[in-house]
């Protein structure tokens, strides 16, 4: 199947869930985006410099895929558990305002 998406090119104009919009507040610029629409058809980065020809470092590529994993971790987390704080913490992640130093600390 991630052969299909590969050749179709669908990565490119992948367009992003509803659900997961508020993302697009923590991946700014080209790359970013392209790296998000990438993750999202294929649950990895592993290939993605070879696939969209967008040149950076692994590095880069490894902490944007643990900011991806960090805040809807986090989001998913808070949406469960339907708490007072929980809503705040949604809130603040929709609206980009949340810090995200503060999943580092968690």
């Amino acid at each position: 199947m991630r052969d299909l998406h590969f050749i179709s090119g669908r990565f490119f104009e992948f367009q992003i869930p509803k659900d997961k919009r508020y993302l697009l507040k923590y991946f700014k610029g080209k790359l970013q985006v392209a790296f998000l629409r990438y993750y999202m058809v294929f649950s990895n980065s592993k290939n993605f410099i070879e696939h969209t020809g967008y040149k950076c470092d692994k590095s880069l590529l490894s902490r944007l895929e643990k900011r991806y994993r960090n805040l809807t971790k986090f989001y998913d987390y808070n949406k469960k558990s339907f708490t007072e704080e929980g809503l705040k913490n949604i809130s603040l992640i929709e609206s980009g305002k949340f810090k995200l130093v503060k999943l580092n600390n968690i």
